[in-house]
C-alpha cells in the first residue's frame, strides 16, 4: 500500500518547473539557452572533446551536435516523468486500477505517468480523486507541449548547420589560409574581387551570428572537413582582412570600408560564444612571420607592425578559443595543409 508522500510531491513540482522553465528559455527564446540546457551540453561536448585531443576523432565531433540534441530532449522527456512519477506519489489512492480500483503500486504510478506525459491514454489505470485528475489532465498537456516544442526546436537546428557550412564554404573557396586569400583576390591591389565577395559573406556571418544565439546548441556541430569548417574559415579571413588593412596603405575607401564592416560582423558573431561556455584564451595565439606577404606589391608596412596589430587584435584571443574549441589547433589557421596535422591542439597552447 502506497502511504502519502508530500516531499515527493514537492519533489516532483520542482522537477516538472525545472523542464518546463528550460524548455521554454530554450525554445522560445531567440538569445539564449536554459540553464540545463548549457551546462548539459556543454559538458557533454567538453568531454567529447577531451576524447577528441587525445587521438583525433572528427567523426566523432562531427556526429556531436546531433546526439547533444537527443541527449537534450531525451533529459526533458525522462525528468518530466520523473517528476509527474513524484506527484503521483502524493496520495495513497491517487491512481487506481480501472478494473479492481486498487491502489497503482510504485512501477504501476510510474507507468501512469508515463502514458499520461505521451498522451497515450492506455487507460488500464485512471486517477483516483478529483486533484489526480486535474493532475492528469496537466500532465497531458505538458507532454504534448514538450514533445511539441521538442519538434520544433530540433528541425531549424538542422537547417541552420547547413547553412553554417554553406558560409565556412564560401570563404573558404577564396583560399585555405590567409596566404591563399590574398593571392586569389589581389586583383591589381585594390582588391576589388575581395570587396564583392565581402557584402555576402558579411550578411551571412550576420545571419549566422543571430542563428547562433536562438540556437546556442549550433556551437556544437562540427564538420569534419576543414573547407567547411566555420572556425577555420572565420579565423582565416579575420587574419586576412586585418593584413590587408594594415599593410595597405593605399587601399580604396569603399573597400577599406567593406574590411571594416565584416569584422565588426565577425566580432558580433564571436560574441555569441558566450552561451557556448566558450571564454577568450589566457594568451595571444602564435603569428607566424609574414615573409610570404612582402612578396604582394601592397605590403607597404613592416612585418613585424602587422604581426603586433594581428596580435593584439581585440577579438584574437576568444577567436583562438574557438578554433580550439572545436577541435582545431591554431595552426589549421595558417597552413590548410596541417589542418589534419594539428587538430588536436597544441600543448603549448593550453589555456
Amino acid at each position: 500500500m502506497i502511504e502519502s508522500h508530500p516531499i515527493a510531491a514537492v519533489l516532483g513540482a520542482l522537477f516538472v518547473l525545472i523542464v518546463a522553465y528550460d524548455g521554454a528559455r530554450t525554445t522560445l527564446s531567440a538569445s539564449t539557452s536554459g540553464p540545463l540546457t548549457r551546462r548539459l551540453s556543454a559538458a557533454l561536448w567538453r568531454v567529447l572533446l577531451f576524447v577528441h585531443r587525445l587521438s583525433p576523432r572528427h567523426g566523432m565531433l562531427e556526429r556531436a551536435g546531433t546526439w547533444i540534441t537527443l541527449t537534450l530532449i531525451l533529459s526533458w522527456v525522462l525528468i518530466a516523468w520523473l517528476g509527474w512519477g513524484l506527484l503521483f506519489l502524493a496520495s495513497p489512492d491517487a491512481v487506481l486500477n480501472s478494473t479492481t480500483k486498487i491502489p497503482a503500486s510504485l512501477i504501476e504510478r510510474i507507468y501512469f505517468a508515463g502514458f499520461t506525459l505521451t498522451t497515450l491514454g492506455v487507460g488500464d489505470f485512471v486517477p483516483g480523486n478529483g486533484w489526480a485528475r486535474i493532475l492528469t489532465v496537466v500532465a497531458s498537456a505538458n507532454g504534448l507541449l514538450l514533445f511539441t516544442m521538442s519538434i520544433t526546436y530540433a528541425i531549424p537546428i538542422i537547417s541552420a548547420a547547413t547553412e553554417k557550412r554553406q558560409l565556412a564554404l564560401t570563404i573558404n573557396t577564396l583560399g585555405e589560409s590567409p596566404f591563399d586569400i590574398c593571392r586569389t583576390t589581389v586583383g591589381s591591389g585594390d582588391f576589388a574581387t575581395l570587396a564583392s565577395q565581402l557584402e555576402q559573406i558579411g550578411s551571412a556571418i550576420a545571419d549566422a551570428g543571430q542563428k547562433h544565439l536562438a540556437y546556442p546548441i549550433l556551437h556544437y556541430f562540427h564538420s569534419a572537413d576543414t573547407m567547411t569548417a566555420l572556425p577555420l574559415a572565420l579565423a582565416r579571413l579575420d587574419q586576412t582582412l586585418t593584413i590587408i588593412d594594415s599593410a595597405h596603405q593605399s587601399l580604396p575607401d569603399d573597400t577599406r570600408a567593406r574590411i571594416a564592416i565584416t569584422r565588426r560582423n565577425i566580432a558580433h558573431f564571436l560574441g555569441t560564444l558566450e552561451s557556448a561556455f566558450i571564454r577568450p584564451s589566457a594568451r595571444n595565439p602564435h603569428i607566424p612571420a609574414l615573409d610570404d606577404f612582402i612578396a604582394f606589391d601592397f605590403f607597404g608596412a613592416p612585418a613585424q607592425a602587422v604581426r603586433e596589430q594581428l596580435m593584439h587584435t581585440d577579438h584574437q584571443k576568444l577567436l583562438h578559443a574557438y578554433v580550439r574549441d572545436d577541435g582545431w589547433r591554431w595552426e589549421a589557421v595558417w597552413h590548410a595543409d596541417n589542418a589534419d596535422e594539428a587538430a588536436t591542439g597544441d600543448p603549448d597552447e593550453r589555456r
